[in-house]
């Protein structure tokens, strides 16, 4: 047949023949014959050193089936011979994935096997920063270009993850010098894509970012500075323009000339402002490599990403290691551009957040947030020394230890925290953030808890469930240092004025003080009575 011909005579190097009965091929219009086609273009490309031309063949190739080997394979091999290891090592295990024969999966180890080779003959970079992008042009430029200006003094690589753009983004990212472009075939979603970039990591840490941030000066220095104060640090993250989980920060300018210039202001290392955290929302997902392959990337579960942070968050935190939040860093964020399309959609928040649930029985966004308004009305006595935090009820730590980071940007170190659980499914979190821990009902602090005193004691819990309301804080306000102070959050199905007056009368006549009372709306009818109480004598 005319296409084994072809084939024959492009082994032996008549291409110009090849090519003449390629011409003359008339095609029966069928997918396989048209993907053959453009394999044969390639491997004539191929042969006569014009490797630019191959690509964009087995790139059509590809529009007409982005599953079939041989389009996969070839492009695997074109690319190792234009020296891009990272895509070259993707297409490889691409076609790995829908290989059926033995005999090509070997060749395609034994192919993947040398590309390690070479990249292992090359110095190995410090951190390795890995891009997302799915459209949206005119934001990845100012994130790039950023990141050119602003990473200074570190030895990185900038992978470049095109997550099936169709706006230009692929010509753009092959035209940075230095860069390592990543195309994937169609867009596979937020983790998904991300995970391709954090395979291809050869850098002792990796740093992830969408591509609606600005970076600022010293962003990546700053983080380095502090992943690299602790082997126990996992994970470190900046603060941004626009971002909850109390990881905003708010700076006055009107333009991106003036926010940059803040930033330079800002941007200066301070470890006090280091906070650990139960978990962390990535302006940077900023990890030790090897972590990551240890617990195995993002979870592709959550498919549209949402959730995601809190997931890998739980899984770095329960492998041991800390999350910190770097509030001495500013970057600047567009606001969920990336996942704004999602949100509105496909309810991508919900579906991610009920994922969430059933992985973990919890729910983020009420287990694992903190109290500000609370946590701020403490007062601190800088002539401190040592202090210790009870937290009870306290879920999965959060208020306790963003305490303990108040504390320590107050310049007061050395604070340790205990956190009495009442409920199982919060121990294994409790435990990661806690120099002590008990289990126990509330009935029970005092026998647990024998002779000990602290200063600082946060009680979180549901009114309702409090049988003998003057016994439990008895024994709560009896295990406070002198000065100390009890901070409580209780939660009623709907407000009770009487039963609040009633819990400060139970303090106030036993000569304790309220430094602080407050009722909070939650949702529908129920509230958050807040309540500082403060030990004087």
């Amino acid at each position: 047949m005319i296409k084994e011909r072809i084939q024959e005579l492009i082994q032996i190097g008549s291409l110009d023949e090849a090519k003449k009965l390629l011409s003359e091929l008339k095609p029966d219009g069928s997918v396989i014959e048209n993907i053959e086609i453009c394999t044969m273009k390639a491997a004539i490309a191929v042969a006569e050193d014009n490797l630019q031309e191959a690509e964009d063949e087995l790139w059509r190739g590809l529009l007409i089936d982005s599953e079939f080997v041989d389009i996969l394979f070839n492009l695997g091999y074109v690319y190792k011979l234009r020296n891009n290891i990272i895509q070259s090592n993707y297409f490889f295990a691409k076609a790995k994935e829908v290989a059926q024969n033995a005999e090509l999966v070997n060749v395609i180890e034994q192919l993947v096997d040398d590309n390690r080779k070479l990249i292992s003959l090359t110095e190995q970079p410090l951190v390795s920063i890995v891009v997302l992008a799915y459209n949206k042009l005119e934001y990845t430029k100012l994130c790039i270009d950023s990141i050119l200006q602003y990473t200074q003094n570190v030895n990185y690589e900038l992978i470049l993850v095109n997550n099936g753009s169709t706006d230009g983004t692929k010509d753009y990212f092959n035209s940075l010098p230095n860069a390592k472009p990543l195309h994937l075939i169609k867009n596979v979603g937020v983790t998904n894509g991300f995970n391709e970039g954090m395979k291809a990591a050869e850098g002792k840490y990796t740093a992830c970012v969408c591509n609606d941030f600005i970076f600022t000066p010293r962003w990546l220095d700053n983080l380095l500075v502090c992943i690299e104060s602790d082997e126990r640090i996992g994970y470190v993250s900046p603060g941004a323009s626009m971002i909850s989980n109390m990881q905003q920060i708010n700076g006055d300018y009107n333009n991106i000339e003036e926010m940059i210039q803040f930033a330079n202001k800002y941007n200066h290392s301070d470890p006090r402002k280091w906070e650990e955290r139960v978990r962390l929302l990535p302006c940077v997902l900023m990890v030790r490599t090897e972590l990551l392959r240890q617990i195995g990337y993002y979870d592709p579960s959550f498919y549209y990403g949402e959730f995601a942070d809190d997931d890998i968050s739980f899984r770095i935190r329960r492998a041991g290691y800390k999350l910190v939040y770097c509030k001495d860093t500013f970057t600047y964020h567009f606001g969920s551009v990336t996942v704004r399309d999602d949100q509105i959609n496909n309810n991508s928040l919900n579906v991610s957040r009920d994922i969430f649930i059933r992985k973990y029985n919890l729910d983020s966004w009420s287990d694992a947030i903190m109290n500000p308004l609370l946590l701020n009305e403490f007062s601190v006595k800088l002539s401190m020394l040592n202090p210790t935090i009870l937290g009870i009820n306290a879920k999965c730590g959060g208020n306790p230890l963003q305490l303990k980071n108040m504390l320590k940007y107050k310049g007061i170190q050395n604070t340790e925290i205990t956190n009495y659980c009442l409920e199982d499914k919060y121990l294994e979190d409790i435990k990661t953030v806690s120099d002590y821990y008990f289990k126990g009902n509330v009935n029970e602090i005092s026998t647990h808890l024998l002779n000990r005193s602290f200063d600082y004691i946060l009680f979180e819990y549901d009114a309702t469930k409090l049988d003998n309301t003057s016994h439990v804080f008895e024994v709560l306000t009896g295990m406070l240092n002198k000065g100390g102070q009890l901070g409580m959050s209780l939660s009623f199905p709907e407000f009770d004025e009487l039963a609040c007056k009633k819990i400060i009368s139970s303090f106030t006549n036993r000569g304790l003080s309220i430094s602080y009372y407050n009722v909070l709306q939650m949702k529908e009818s129920a509230v958050d009575f807040d309540i500082i109480v403060r030990k004087d004598v």
